[in-house]
């Protein structure tokens, strides 16, 4: 009896201390693909999600040990600050004073030793509660979660041209008083009602939100929605429009010039906004999807006009709205159509000229002859 009740005692024992371990390294990345130099104490996708999220929980610090130019600014795990190990030593002061709080170390993968190597370094400073996610930034993406990004890659972006689609989240007044170029205005608090903006490639375009900073939610909260309506390539801005203002200066909204025909717009004008400030007008252009594919203005929205009146409600009055197309015939019927059934936006205008849309996004425009 005695022996049974020793054995039993021991078993328990076991199980009590097997339940409150620690998740370590076998339990998350494979026996095959364990190292030595790995760090013992690692977490799963699942646990990171758990505190990458907004608001920011309290008591844990998830850190990027990759580089910051390289690498973190081109995509990082939400809420995550950068430390890069290679200047770990130099950015003590970065960490959390408490030595209990929680840090969530990672780097670019399996075979990325940046983050194991930091991990240690912040024991020996004597925190506590140190984890590392083995799979990394590429791991959370694969995962099929959205990423942040910095603002250098996106003025990079506006620069050459590359396509994507900026979203400031933030309140219809905030946007009007100013929001970094090339954004179109879908307030997180109206997200149902102006859907129809977004693009209808739902797996190659990347949307990127933002809003109010680092301490901003609403951009976070319009990504999820995003995602949970098929979007794959998900972004979010974290710096947002303070960010913005901080790095490359604020931009507000322009009252527009008329052109030589009723509803048109100042050529000459229309030019200067789209090269200096995109974001100060809603740029929609009319063509067949497969025109817009083969070369397009950076900041517009593609929006068929035989789909304009299906999509037309969505239309926001946030700012002046520019029609275009190739020679001025689509985009001048999707002013008058808007004229007739959205007569609430007073800012409407529409390019008379003939474009010649380029791959690279560039393009030229005729003066159309009288």
């Amino acid at each position: 009896m005695r022996k049974m009740q020793f054995f039993k005692a021991v078993v328990l024992v076991l199980c009590v201390a097997f339940i409150a371990a620690p998740a370590m390294a076998k339990d998350v990345v494979p026996k095959s693909k364990m190292q030595d130099w790995m760090y013992k104490d690692m977490v799963d996708t699942d646990f990171v999600a758990k505190y990458a999220k907004m608001p920011k929980p309290e008591g844990v610090m998830i850190i990027d040990s990759r580089p910051y130019m390289g690498k973190h600014v081109l995509g990082y795990i939400p809420t995550s600050v950068s430390i890069p190990d290679s200047k770990f030593d130099k950015m003590i002061d970065k960490l959390p004073k408490d030595k209990n709080t929680l840090l969530i170390f990672y780097c670019q993968g399996l075979k990325c030793k940046l983050s194991h190597k930091s991990a240690k370094k912040a024991v020996k400073l004597g925190y506590t509660n140190v984890k590392v996610y083995p799979w990394g930034y590429p791991g959370w993406m694969k995962s099929g979660r959205y990423g942040s990004i910095g603002l250098e890659p996106i003025h990079d972006m506006m620069a050459k041209g590359e396509p994507y689609m900026l979203i400031d989240a933030r309140p219809t007044k905030k946007f009007l008083a100013g929001s970094i170029p090339s954004a179109i205005s879908i307030p997180d608090s109206k997200w149902g009602k102006r859907t129809g903006l977004l693009p209808a490639d739902k797996r190659n375009t990347k949307l990127i939100y933002f809003c109010g900073g680092y301490k901003c939610k609403l951009s976070h909260k319009s990504a999820i929605r995003a995602m949970g309506i098929g979007y794959k390539d998900v972004h979010v801005a974290e710096a947002g429009y303070p960010g913005w203002k901080k790095l490359y200066g604020a931009s507000g909204a322009v009252e527009v010039k008329s052109g030589g025909e009723e509803g048109s717009i100042d050529i000459a004008q229309f030019k200067k906004i789209v090269a200096e400030n995109p974001g100060s007008i809603l740029l929609i252009d009319v063509r067949d999807a497969d025109e817009y594919a083969q070369g397009h203005i950076p900041s517009a929205v593609n929006m068929p006009v035989d789909m304009l009146e299906k999509k037309i409600k969505s239309l926001s009055a946030d700012k002046p709205i520019v029609y275009l197309c190739t020679t001025g015939a689509r985009s001048g019927e999707a002013y008058y159509m808007t004229l007739d059934m959205r007569p609430d936006i007073k800012e409407v205008y529409y390019l008379e000229a003939e474009v010649d849309f380029h791959k690279d996004g560039t393009y030229t425009i005729h003066t159309p002859k009288k």
